[in-house]
């Protein structure tokens, strides 16, 4: 069957092969996506209706398939590609982000905002890094519940071992309400903290995001440094202590 836009689809991919997608609007981006899913209709009206329906383009490819089907023109197929570029996307960023040292606040808080994504229940992520910060793996704890997450201070601390980690970066969401940290979020964090320094492994930061995408950093605020006091004071009475013959 002749495609009667092939003309118009050969130009729009001349376009974007010269100047890149800047020059772009969004339908017309859409347009290019939906030219590899659907070879003999009009994408064009296609990608216009997906835009009027759901408002920007960030918002057709956060949309589930079955809401996608609702817009005319868009099969179960089409459906499934859209919402699974979307997962791709971010897939590909924490890719990016791992294969580079995490010593740049907004790095790491971009890393953290991609892991934490479109999660339902409150979640804890670890991230173990080597002595230069660079990435060596990743612990994710969850109890499936919007208000709590049951982990322990010494799982992570197991877990460090066994990476043999130099550092970590803690993160967690609240997914109703402020960043804040709770009083549970304190004593959960300097208990690991001392722990972690215990073993001469780096707490570099714990991260509480909101549910407006704002964050708490514990670094930020300057809270390790009287954990770190403490630790020390502590350590210190116990040299100071007489030892048992």
């Amino acid at each position: 069957m002749k495609n009667v836009n092939q003309g118009h689809r050969q130009r729009l991919r001349e376009r974007y092969l010269a100047v890149g997608l800047d020059s772009f609007k969004d339908h017309e981006v859409l347009e290019l996506l939906l030219f590899q899913y659907i070879p003999y209709k009009d994408t064009n009206k296609i990608a216009h209706a997906l835009i009027e329906h759901f408002g920007t383009i960030a918002n057709v490819l956060n949309a589930k398939p079955e809401q996608l089907t609702a817009v005319d023109g868009i099969g179960e197929v089409t459906a499934f590609n859209l919402a699974l570029l979307r997962d791709v996307w971010f897939r590909y960023n924490k890719s990016m982000l791992q294969s580079k040292p995490l010593n740049d606040m907004s790095d790491i808080v971009n890393y953290a905002r991609q892991l934490l994504s479109a999660s339902k229940d409150e979640r804890m992520v670890v991230v173990f890094l080597d002595n230069s910060h660079y990435f060596m793996g990743i612990r994710e704890y969850t109890s499936h519940n919007e208000n709590v997450v049951m982990v322990s201070p010494r799982q992570v601390v197991m877990d460090a071992m066994e990476l043999k980690a130099s550092s970590v970066v803690m993160f967690h969401s609240h997914i109703k309400g402020k960043p804040t940290p709770s009083v549970d979020d304190d004593v959960f964090t300097e208990r690991l903290f001392v722990t972690l320094t215990g073993i001469n492994v780096v707490l570099v930061d714990h991260i509480v995001f909101g549910e407006d995408n704002s964050y708490y950093s514990y670094l930020e605020h300057g809270r390790f440094d009287g954990m770190m006091e403490k630790f020390l004071d502590v350590n210190a009475n116990r040299k100071q202590q007489p030892h048992d013959k």
